[in-house]
């Protein structure tokens, strides 16, 4: 069997019917039991399942408890597992999907197509695809049903600050164990389905876009079931491999406790498999058959120059991006936890003295100017906001953060840090057999906002403020309290 492409989903041709049975297959499944792990219901649930969520009350008798316990609410979150896992999930879904739509009548060979959001040259990009907003519920498959008081979609785009690439821009995959920096995949860990450290791409664009589009899409516990999860998740997948390609020393990790371990599924005719990350990292051979990316080469470019061509200078490392081997040293933070409402917060940080011969402090107040960029040098450090311990119930929009933001009342994006956006906030906090409930911990690299700062004669380390402002108002019963904010400086 040939590879696949998956292809940009704004870039499908005239005529093309990709999505015409892509939308065929996901009614069909929709008719299927849930017990069934062919069905939409049952492929839904691997991701996330609670039972007395409105969107799952439609759905009829559920698998048994040890069914659910070996296939259900397996995504990997917060974890080195995070990318290997969904890659997983896409490729035997896919092929359910495609064995559903030759059932159908329909050709085969079907491939899931990618929502390329970040696609800078597409003014359209950050929208939903057409295919899946038109019409209505009742008459489009793609469309997500709303479920009770929750809508199907809060919004049919998201935001371009939500959607940007700086992940790209990491070099390490694995995250280091205090969760500073996060790494591009994620922190080494066990089996992880609500985990603490979201690494650089889980938190920015995936779980971003996850909060953006909202209604299902906002929790993992039903996001599956919304028909735009997986065109998502195919993007995050693709980025996976344009990372790699960067090359600068990006490479995966070569652990055998990562490369070893395995995770169980059903194949398109309903029969048990399990897969080990090993067997994933080539696509062209993930399932036997393997797929590409549409534009993204199956292996990172050959020469330098290949290299360059591909990659984008943006995300080139400089030299102050390499690892020094020194762990990072808290500089500041709060001492106290704090709550957040359904207005306007601010926090001051306090600033913490080092034991370390060339701390923190000195490092912090020395060493900013010139973080990234072409004056870096191997000496440089980075700044990084940690929100540490994040507890919750419901689910809360995103808050957007800003550093030392001159007035609180108007925003600016020179002081704007990133945001948090608490997707699966409220399983972290659940203490069960799968984790500790300690919550959710955000790492932002503010390095550029600081040296910014600091050039302007806008920085005053002795005054470390941290503003969070709601992007909605927060649904009655929604409550976020931070652990700790803290500022790391490697």
């Amino acid at each position: 069997m040939p590879t696949r492409e998956r292809k940009d989903v704004y870039k499908l041709p005239a005529g093309d019917n990709t999505l015409e049975w892509y939308g065929k297959a996901v009614a069909k499944m929709r008719t299927r039991p849930a017990t069934d792990p062919t069905s939409w219901s049952y492929q839904a649930g691997i991701h996330g399942f609670q039972k007395e969520n409105p969107y799952w009350a439609h759905v009829g008798p559920v698998p048994s408890p040890g069914q659910q316990t070996e296939y259900w609410k397996q995504c990997q979150h917060g974890s080195w597992y995070f990318l290997p896992w969904h890659r997983m999930y896409l490729a035997y879904f896919e092929q359910i999907v495609a064995k559903t739509i030759v059932d159908l009548g329909g050709p085969p060979g079907w491939s899931l197509p990618f929502w390329n959001y970040s696609d800078t040259s597409n003014p359209n990009a950050t929208k939903l695809p057409p295919a899946f907003i038109a019409g209505t519920a009742a008459s489009n498959p793609l469309q997500m049903p709303a479920a009770g008081q929750y809508p199907g979609r809060r919004h049919n785009f998201v935001e371009h600050k939500d959607v940007t690439l700086a992940a790209l821009r990491t070099l390490v995959f694995q995250g280091a164990p205090t969760g500073v920096p996060p790494g591009f995949g994620g922190p080494v860990t066990g089996f992880s389905h609500s985990g603490k450290t979201h690494g650089d791409l889980e938190h920015l664009p995936h779980d971003m876009v996850h909060v953006d589009i909202g209604g299902a899409m906002g929790d993992p516990r039903t996001a599956g079931l919304d028909p735009i999860f997986w065109l998502h998740h195919a993007n995050i997948d693709r980025l996976w491999q344009v990372w790699l390609n960067l090359g600068h020393s990006r490479h995966n990790p070569v652990d055998t406790a990562w490369l070893n371990f395995a995770f169980d599924f059903h194949d398109a005719t309903g029969t048990p498999k399990a897969l080990k990350v090993a067997e994933v990292l080539d696509t062209t051979k993930v399932l036997g058959h393997g797929y590409s990316y549409q534009g993204v080469p199956t292996s990172p470019p050959a020469t330098a120059a290949a290299e360059t061509m591909f990659a984008n200078k943006l995300f080139a490392a400089a030299p102050g991006d390499l690892d020094d081997g020194m762990p990072p040293e808290v500089a500041a933070a709060t001492d106290t936890s704090l709550t957040l409402d359904r207005s306007n917060t601010t926090t001051s940080l306090q600033l913490i003295s080092s034991g370390r011969k060339t701390g923190s402090l000195h490092r912090f107040n020395t060493a900013l100017p010139g973080l990234v960029g072409a004056t870096a040098t191997a000496n440089t450090s980075h700044v990084y906001l940690n929100f540490e311990n994040i507890t919750g119930k419901g689910v809360p929009p995103a808050y957007d953060v800003y550093l030392n933001l001159p007035d609180e009342n108007r925003p600016d994006d020179a002081h704007f840090a990133g945001a948090l956006p608490f997707f699966g906030v409220e399983a972290a906090s659940s203490k069960d057999s799968q984790h500790n409930g300690s919550g959710q911990h955000y790492v932002f690299d503010v390095s550029d906002i600081v040296s910014t700062l600091k050039e302007n004669s806008q920085w005053d380390p002795q005054h470390l403020k941290v503003h969070l402002q709601p992007r909605e108002t927060p649904e009655p019963g929604c409550t976020i309290e931070i652990g700790r904010i803290s500022l790391y400086v490697k």
